[in-house]
């Protein structure tokens, strides 16, 4: 298993649980996102809009993967994301892409989702406070 660490910011290696086809081209701890269902919430009216626990994840992951981006991807991507919740409650893995994938594209690491062929999730221990590691891939 990855080491156990509560700081974001930049690592080298990529997990031994993944194969490491295609280009590397980025590793990155990310704080732990808001849930989906604490994500969005709903007017009176019924406009779907992003809380403020979800605005505050946005804004923390582009202040730290801006400055490294040279320029906004538009190639094929695999993106493979490590899990490591911050308590032991139940929690679905599906739960955390939404917010990432969003964060992700507001930060401007890549034109649009779409262009993601290949997106994991595994779960790794707990955390204190939890975390996300993402490896990024350009694939060839």
């Amino acid at each position: 298993m990855p080491v156990k660490t509560t700081t974001t910011g930049p690592i080298i290696k990529v997990s031994p649980l993944f194969d490491t086809e295609g280009t590397h081209l980025l590793s990155l701890r990310l704080p732990y996102p808001p849930s989906i269902n604490n994500y969005y919430g709903r007017t009176r009216t019924g406009r779907v809009f992003i809380k403020a626990h979800g605005k505050q994840f946005r804004q923390e992951v582009g202040d730290l993967i801006r400055p490294m981006l040279l320029k906004t991807l538009d190639c094929r991507i695999r993106l493979w994301v490590e899990m490591y919740p911050p308590d032991r409650r139940r929690r679905d893995v599906d739960n955390i892409k939404k917010a990432l994938l969003d964060a992700l594209t507001h930060a401007e690491v890549y034109d649009d989702d779409c262009l993601i062929d290949d997106l994991r999730v595994v779960r790794g221990d707990v955390v204190k406070g939890g975390e996300l590691t993402i490896h990024l891939f350009r694939l060839d």
